[in-house]
């Protein structure tokens, strides 16, 4: 019974910290507070905050130093991205590259299958360019540049760190990891379903 009381609140959070965030909302953020926007940044999109969260969980789910490497993989080429996109320079369909992350690393997890770890690393690197990119080309006009960089890759940290936990606390309670497995299935019908938005 204490068990189920615990995965009941752990589920329920997670809902609230999905239910804080809008598909487009992380569009529309404007201010001068550089950390504090770029912190928030990642929490109030959808689009990212499943991303970031299928990260932390696919890390964990194929272990090792994947557990590592996968989510740290992803912020480098997030601030890469974000460096391009600060630049002006052009990055085509943007958009479609971030719901297809969704959709894609949710797929990963559902699956449930071993990658290389270099595979692994490139995938979710790819994506992130797409991520990094629409931060850097969002930032509010009066940011620090360094400030509000430092908020979202912060802020996607505090989400792998979640993920992580979430993950880590399932693998306490099953062997087969379906719950995990159903997260990534509820993350990709969720990506699926940002495609019409």
């Amino acid at each position: 019974m204490q068990g189920f009381k615990v995965r009941f609140r752990l589920i329920g959070w997670a809902g609230i910290l999905l239910c804080m965030s809008a598909p487009a909302f992380a569009h529309n953020i404007y201010g001068n507070d550089g950390f504090l926007t770029g912190l928030a940044h990642p929490f109030f999109g959808l689009d990212h905050l499943l991303t970031i969260f299928a990260v932390g969980l696919l890390g964990m789910q194929l272990g090792g130093r994947a557990r590592v490497s996968v989510p740290l993989a992803f912020l480098g080429f997030l601030l890469f991205g974000a460096v391009v996109g600060m630049l002006n320079v052009p990055m085509p369909l943007v958009e479609n590259g971030i719901a297809s992350s969704v959709v894609l690393f949710g797929a990963a997890l559902l699956m449930g299958r071993d990658l290389p770890l270099s595979f692994a690393q490139a995938f979710v690197g790819i994506f992130a360019l797409f991520h990094g990119h629409a931060h850097g080309t969002e930032i509010p006009e009066l940011a620090n540049p360094v400030w509000y960089s430092m908020g979202f890759v912060a802020g996607s940290v505090l989400i792998m760190i979640f993920a992580a936990a979430v993950a880590w606390y399932l693998s306490m309670i099953e062997t087969e990891k379906p719950l995990l497995k159903g997260l990534g299935g509820i993350i990709a019908s969720l990506g699926v379903m940002l495609w019409w938005f």
